[in-house]
């Protein structure tokens, strides 16, 4: 795992206790409101963002203001982590982070559609796989990324159609299960953001390549299309009937030159 290999954790747990301890001392070293750094950080509600603080650090977020108060700290490693707001229209969709880490070479396995040219399947294909949990088989406690991943490449330019594989970003070289698809993927670096907004007429899902992109960019990298695939990632306990909620783009990317 991306998280063995770096941490001893996963990755998205890792970025998780980042994200809480650089909240912590934004709290005690700021004045900004705590529901709005619980926006910032990518947290559908203040109480959502209160349980998972004090989970950790184990006191409340309003006893951080205190300059006595104790952290926990999750050491930042090779990471180079942009936290900013990128804003798109009146439904405030929010990039609140970018994450830059190194994905060793790695296998996306799943359930494979073509897309584009006509009616988009990929719904119809996620509530599939949900409603029969097609996905149990795969072993996800394998997986690189805590994360459903909705993986996009093979663009054909002449029809504009490309491949969405919805499954996991597993390690190389994972077992296939009979009827699933796969594509391997070399080492890269990817731009990881994470996007808050509103979920009514697909309106998150619409923007996040565009605010990744932008995010990416802000913070001195360029997408790299060389690899010609990205994808998107979607929590465990995303519930698509939220008004709104958080999710995550990947993109390779490289530093500007």
């Amino acid at each position: 795992m991306v998280g063995s290999f770096l941490t001893g954790m996963s990755l998205s747990e890792y970025l998780r206790r980042r994200r809480l301890t650089v909240c912590a001392f934004e709290i005690q070293q700021c004045n900004n409101r705590i529901v709005d750094i619980a926006v910032k950080y990518g947290y559908e509600s203040q109480v959502a963002f209160t349980r998972a603080f004090k989970e950790f650090h184990g006191i409340i977020p309003t006893e951080a203001h205190s300059k006595s108060a104790v952290f926990k700290v999750q050491s930042k490693l090779s990471f180079s982590s942009h936290d900013f707001m990128v804003k798109r229209g009146d439904s405030m969709e929010i990039l609140g982070n970018i994450d830059f880490v190194e994905l060793p070479a790695s296998r996306i396995v799943g359930i494979e559609v073509v897309n584009g040219g006509g009616d988009n399947p990929v719904p119809a294909l996620w509530e599939q796989i949900f409603s029969q949990n097609k996905l149990n088989v795969l072993h996800s406690e394998q997986a690189l990324l805590d994360l459903f991943i909705g993986w996009m490449g093979e663009y054909n330019p002449e029809n504009g159609t490309f491949t969405y594989i919805a499954g996991y970003l597993m390690p190389s070289g994972n077992k296939v299960p009979d009827g699933f698809s796969y594509r391997d993927i070399p080492v890269c670096q990817i731009g990881l953001g994470t996007i808050n907004g509103s979920f009514a007429n697909g309106e998150v899902f619409a923007h996040s390549h565009e605010m990744t992109i932008e995010g990416i960019r802000k913070a001195g990298y360029e997408p790299d299309y060389s690899y010609g695939w990205s994808a998107e990632a979607y929590p465990k306990d995303l519930s698509f009937e939220a008004i709104e909620g958080t999710i995550n783009y990947i993109c390779p990317c490289k530093k500007s030159i």
